[in-house]
């Protein structure tokens, strides 16, 4: 194991400048407006820190108060897979609250279906397929009046919005009851639309969030940060044990990255 007895020298040194790249990969994440490079400043960022952490508890926790490498490096791993794993729990095993809805006396404003992948041919794909499903399904039992549907797209093809409106309009739901938002690329700027252009000017009191399972938790967190009273439902989308476990570590990680930089 690698121990360092002299703290005033290679150890303050080594632990200074991650400190510092630590907060610089912070500040710089906040001023950059690329997603994906945001996602990978604020990700060093909680991995700097998180190090940092494991090396003072290994200083702690040592008898004669020095610092080891391997030591720092266990209590590093520990901290992180138990962090991850409980978040991974909690999305993994999230309710969602239709059954609130089954006796018939609760009901909310509007229904929003979050965007998911169109097919070729302008085709919902089967996950999107779902959603629209459920949130028609949630309309026809006059759970709720209103129907937003979200998500951007590709060039020459539809958006993921246009397609869902285009298949509910075919289900019979009229367009007077539709909201569109057909530029988004992700959950927060789709739940952004709501709070900006019809939540707050609508003075609507609750919503329903349509999605899959391991997506409600944050969506939901996306909502409560924004002031959105908030229900979810999930689709009835059924994945295979290693599908879902995939799809949850994915957004136990979307929602770290949420919680610290709020993207």
């Amino acid at each position: 194991m690698f121990i360092c007895r002299n703290p005033g020298s290679f150890t303050v040194n080594f632990l200074l400048i991650i400190t510092v790249a630590g907060i610089l990969c912070l500040n710089f994440s906040i001023f950059y407006f690329q997603k994906d490079l945001r996602i990978i400043l604020s990700s060093i960022f909680l991995i700097i820190n998180l190090w940092l952490l494991s090396s003072m508890l290994s200083v702690i926790f040592s008898r004669k108060k020095v610092f080891g490498f391997l030591r720092s490096l266990l209590i590093f791993l520990i901290i992180f897979i138990c962090g991850i794993s409980v978040i991974f729990l909690t999305i993994y095993n999230y309710q969602d609250d239709e059954l609130i809805y089954t006796s018939g006396n609760r009901k909310a404003d509007a229904g929003a279906i979050l965007g998911a992948a169109v097919w070729g041919g302008n085709r919902p794909s089967p996950v999107l397929k779902d959603r629209i499903n459920k949130g028609y399904e949630i309309y026809s039992k006059g759970i709720i009046p209103k129907i937003v549907i979200t998500g951007g797209g590709s060039p020459n093809e539809l958006t993921e919005g246009e397609v869902s409106k285009n298949v509910l309009i075919k289900y019979g739901v009229p367009e007077k009851n539709l909201f569109l938002e057909n530029s988004s690329s992700s959950t927060i700027e789709q739940i952004h639309f709501i709070r900006d252009s019809l939540y707050h000017k609508m003075n609507w009191d609750r919503i329903i969030l349509i999605s899959d399972n391991f997506h409600l938790k944050r969506a939901y967190e996306i909502c409560s940060f924004n002031n959105i009273n908030a229900d979810c439902i999930s689709s009835d989308k059924v994945l295979t044990a290693e599908g879902s476990a995939l799809f949850c570590l994915k957004e136990s990680f979307a929602l770290i990255v949420f919680w610290m930089v709020g993207i």
